[in-house]
């Protein structure tokens, strides 16, 4: 049986919250609510991905197992597949679980890897709702379907409140045979790419194509200090 790892990449810097992995939410780390999380699903191993010595020793201290990776990565795909490296002989799929988002459904994990299971030769991701005002924030990143795969991903301010514009969450799934081929030395930037400061879209000018399953739960990554008190209390 085709195993499942989950690698969460956790990096210490941040412009607005330097450590956040290790932000105190209701007495546990924000990395333990999303490692937690994530264990509830079907997957088979979970892992901590970091660049910093205390995010890893917070990690062991709760129990969970984490891995030392390269500072210089510039995404966490990157500092992903740099772990993976490490797993691939014994999982066949990972799934790239962001370390700020400590308000993650289990369930929608398993629907992601069902969704990949299917269709191992694309990307999986995550797709949710997109409220009026995220439909016009070039903070907020939209996925353009069909009844398949994602079309697209932009930033940029749509007005049509179409059933087949969603909210992208930054979830992803890969295959063996996809990790290897959107490695960065393999596969460089593209035009279209830096426009959107969106790492995807060099996947996709590259031909690989973007299955994508509903999400039910809330996701709210954590950029903030506003972020950081509104998950406080909702996870209170």
């Amino acid at each position: 049986m085709k195993k499942v790892i989950a690698i969460i990449p956790a990096r210490w810097a941040s412009t607005r919250l330097p450590g956040k992995p290790l932000a105190d939410i209701n007495g546990k780390p924000m990395i333990q609510w999303v490692y937690e999380a994530v264990e509830k699903s079907i997957v088979d191993k979970v892992v901590v991905a970091t660049d910093n010595v205390a995010i890893k020793a917070a990690v062991k201290l709760f129990g969970g197992e984490a891995i030392l990776t390269d500072i210089k990565h510039q995404t966490g795909t990157e500092r992903v597949l740099e772990a993976y490296q490490h797993y691939k002989d014994e999982y066949d799929f990972v799934i790239n679980v962001q370390g700020d988002e400590p308000i993650i459904n289990d369930k929608d994990i398993n629907d992601l890897i069902y969704t990949l299971k299917r269709s191992p030769h694309a990307i999986a991701t995550l797709v949710g709702q997109l409220t009026e005002k995220q439909m016009v924030d070039r903070n907020t990143v939209k996925a353009i379907l069909d009844d398949r795969k994602i079309i697209m991903f932009t930033r940029s301010p749509l007005f049509s409140n179409s059933i087949f514009i969603k909210r992208h969450i930054g979830i992803y799934g890969f295959s063996k045979i996809m990790a290897e081929r959107i490695d960065k030395n393999i596969m460089i930037e593209t035009s279209n790419e830096i426009v959107e400061n969106l790492e995807q879209i060099r996947w996709g000018d590259n031909g690989i194509d973007f299955s994508y399953a509903r999400a039910a739960g809330l996701y709210k990554g954590i950029d903030t200090q506003k972020d950081l008190d509104y998950v406080r209390t909702f996870l209170n």
